[in-house]
């Protein structure tokens, strides 16, 4: 899809569409069927401010919204190094996008739905309050990864989310945290984070064969966050128990190569590091694997998890995944800084003991987009 050169007013059928603006950095490509639905009931413009460089994969989403219109903002974004015990291990972007609030003015959406609580959402909320529409802020972080953020921005969040009026959640934990930010329950729609179900449970060849089995999967990025030499760590004491399966690290990133040299050091056998796939390659990466380790150490959701069970297989979630108290089931959960509580979980899997991928836990895009498409025309009705 090609980027609209500018938004025009005017509305869609002679003015009887409503209009509403979505405001994000990225077209993720989980959110494309989510987009597409809530384009058959309203004429969508979605404004972003730009790409990041650890989304290389998700480039060609925009060219799945059909009839939506796209438009980037002004502005400009900056990427913030984030530092572990082994020096920079990740990004975190911070986008200052003045062109959103024009934009916004020239499009004239009837409702606007802004993303995460930064620069953007403070331009959609003063579209909001100045030309009296209703304002969305879908919201993904938890307790758990909004533990460390500093007094400055906790203050900011709490005063900026007594001024939003409604607010889209990831899920359960999402709410909780919004709920401790002082947001009234009933301010809050709570959805669940979704993949497309159709593209994940259509049933494909495997990509790729490997023994012995059986083969466990790891699909990410190869960063600290991401738990993977924690994975590396547990799969070595295992393997040195006298249990034997493929290992397969699909992915990449900055810590690849050190995370290779770990590997060898570790004695790990069985073990293949495979780089990152396009989306509509995963499903055939997927039904290669017995079943999906995700050992995060801090993700607000973990869609990874979403696709293993729409694929047909078990998954292993640490507790540390804001989707792990939500989607999967006790006996699959384990915490990933516990040495033995990861050996355990980790030998299940090996065992075949896991519980078995259950997707009736699972919203579809289409339940999900018809919760949001309510809840705006609720709101524009009153």
């Amino acid at each position: 899809m090609k980027e609209a050169k500018g938004l025009p007013s005017s509305t869609l059928s002679g003015g009887k569409m409503k209009k509403v603006a979505i405001l994000t950095n990225i077209v993720a490509p989980y959110r494309v069927c989510v987009y597409r639905q809530l384009g058959e009931e309203f004429e969508i413009a979605i404004l972003i401010s730009g790409s990041e460089g650890n989304r290389k994969n998700w480039d060609q989403a925009q060219e799945k919204l059909g009839d939506i219109r796209l438009k980037r903002v002004w502005g400009f974004s900056l990427a913030i190094p984030q530092r572990g015990k082994r020096g920079v291990f990740d990004y975190w972007y911070l986008h200052i996008n003045p062109g959103y609030l024009t934009e916004l003015v020239r499009f004239a959406p009837d409702a606007v739905i802004s993303n995460e609580m930064g620069f953007r959402s403070l331009m959609a909320l003063l579209y909001a309050r100045v030309f009296r529409r209703p304002l969305w802020v879908w919201w993904g972080g938890t307790l758990h990864t909004e533990r460390a953020i500093g007094p400055v921005k906790a203050l900011w969040r709490k005063v900026f989310a007594r001024l939003v009026p409604r607010w889209i959640s990831y899920g359960k934990t999402s709410t909780e945290y919004l709920i401790h930010l002082g947001v009234p329950r009933e301010r809050i729609l709570e959805i669940q984070n979704c993949v497309d179900e159709k593209l994940f449970a259509k049933p494909v060849p495997p990509a790729f064969t490997f023994s012995p089995k059986p083969v466990l999967l790891y699909v990410g990025q190869l960063i600290e966050r991401k738990g993977v030499d924690l994975l590396l760590e547990s799969a070595a004491r295992v393997q040195n128990k006298g249990y034997a399966f493929t290992l397969v690290l699909v992915g990449d990133g900055p810590e690849k190569e050190r995370l290779e040299r770990k590997a060898l050091t570790l004695g790990l056998r069985d073990l293949h590091f495979l780089p990152s796939r396009k989306p509509e390659e995963m499903p055939a990466v997927y039904r290669s694997a017995d079943a999906l380790i995700f050992p995060t150490l801090e993700d607000v959701w973990g869609l990874v998890v979403n696709e293993a069970l729409w694929s047909g297989i078990p998954v292993i979630s640490s507790i540390y995944a804001g989707c792990t108290p939500e989607i999967v089931p006790l006996e699959n959960r384990f915490d990933p800084l516990n040495p033995e509580d990861f050996d355990a979980a980790l030998e299940r899997a090996i065992k075949g003991e896991l519980a078995p991928p259950d997707t009736s836990v699972l919203l579809t895009c289409e339940e999900v987009g018809k919760m949001i498409v309510g809840d705006i025309q609720r709101l524009l009705s009153q």
